[in-house]
């Protein structure tokens, strides 16, 4: 038996030796957490989506059955990011579970599914925890949707926007040694979170804006460049009409932004220029440029032409940008339990490769990256995040008079 995938499990197969395909997801549990119960609901979520205890085969993009219990899925007493390097994809399932006290941390194929499919996981496991049940969920992997928005709007595919002439860089530092993965993250306090929100809705732009401009001109400061190049994933779901569907699938394509900026610039010069080249994407529906050659290629091209197609469009960025958005505290929580020190990181990168990642969660904003690196790179992580906090924060309180 196996499961067939979607064109867009491709997007992550590429660059496997400079970073793997995962998203982690980790947070504390605090209360009267039943492990069996969240076995059982690990074992149920399986049901809906098969995939999750399967080995992926890039040979011909599907995903084969590999265990029915939680053999190779769950893990006890083990330091997550020391044990991670021995996970494979393409033998192993493609979900990953550590327990350490009330350390919870989840690892998830970027294969099977993007950020936004893993907080759909992340719902329906809370949901199969506290109900015991999964009836009535259904996972939709289609692309229907996506080839009609394609042919409506026609774009273009420009090799040159996914690979700027003057990208973001961050220095080598001349200490190699000792690197290992290692995670971090900064949360902004509620009432900090909350005066970020109303700053961006005073001065009209968005509070992903505000993220990319802030870890752009963090990075600029290492950079030799007057640009700051950018590219923004964005959750493709939002134009599927009708009701919402589970969609534990790769529905992301992304922006792809260049702006001009000085290194001396004011912070909110560069907030509206990343505002204005953004709702121009937006406008012009550029995002699905990220995909098209892919998907119009899909049933006549070989797998190599396939990878080199996602290499022009979509290609692994030294520095790179995500944003999760906001994780549902309604939808995940744990029946007589508190969720805290939440983080949702994409996957390690070895330095000077660098992404950071922005989640929100109980009116949070938080700020992580997951690195292969040493001492020095994560310092270096750790000014790069802090710095994006101080911007954030200052631009915060300019802006709530």
């Amino acid at each position: 038996m196996k499961y067939s995938g979607e064109p867009l499990n491709i997007l992550h197969t590429i660059g496997l030796k400079e970073l793997y395909p995962i998203i982690r997801i980790s947070f504390f549990v605090n209360g009267n957490f039943d492990i069996s119960r969240f076995k059982r609901a690990i074992i149920l979520s399986s049901k809906v989506i098969p995939e999750l205890f399967c080995k992926y085969s890039l040979a011909d993009n599907s995903f084969i059955p590999v265990t029915d219990d939680l053999e190779g899925v769950m893990f006890t007493d083990i330091d997550p990011d020391l044990d991670i390097g021995r996970w494979d994809l393409f033998a192993d399932p493609q979900l990953r579970i550590y327990l350490n006290k009330q350390r919870v941390t989840i690892f998830i194929s970027h294969i099977l599914t993007d950020g936004a499919g893993s907080k759909q996981l992340l719902y329906l496991l809370a949901h199969a925890y506290n109900t015991g049940t999964v009836d009535n969920y259904q996972n939709h992997q289609d692309i229907e949707w996506l080839r009609k928005l394609l042919k409506q709007h026609p774009v273009k595919t420009n090799r040159n926007i996914d690979h700027p002439a003057k990208p973001l860089s961050l220095p080598a530092l001349a200490e190699v040694n000792r690197q290992h993965r290692r995670a971090f993250a900064i949360s902004l306090t509620v009432a900090d979170s909350k005066k970020l929100a109303e700053a961006a809705h005073r001065e009209g732009v968005t509070l992903n804006d505000l993220f990319m401009a802030a870890f752009g001109q963090a990075v600029q400061r290492y950079s030799d460049t007057d640009m700051i190049s950018l590219a923004c994933p964005t959750d493709m779901r939002q134009f599927i009409s009708g009701q919402k569907q589970l969609r534990i699938a790769n529905h992301t394509s992304r922006y792809n932004i260049s702006v001009k900026s000085k290194l001396t610039a004011p912070f909110e010069d560069l907030v509206q220029s990343v505002h204005q080249a953004m709702q121009q994407n937006k406008d012009n529906f550029q995002c699905f440029q990220s995909v098209k050659s892919l998907i119009d290629n899909y049933d006549t091209s070989s797998l190599d032409e396939l990878q080199q197609t996602v290499e022009e469009n979509y290609h692994v960025r030294s520095i790179s940008y995500t944003n999760f958005g906001i994780i549902n505290d309604q939808l995940f929580k744990f029946n007589q339990c508190n969720i805290a020190d939440f983080r949702m990181l994409g996957t390690y990168r070895r330095y000077p490769m660098f992404q950071i990642a922005v989640s929100t969660y109980h009116q949070r904003i938080n700020l992580a990256f997951a690195m292969i690196g040493n001492d020095a790179e994560e310092r270096m992580g750790q000014a790069i995040t802090m710095t994006m906090m101080d911007l954030l924060q200052k631009y915060a309180e300019k802006y709530n008079f």
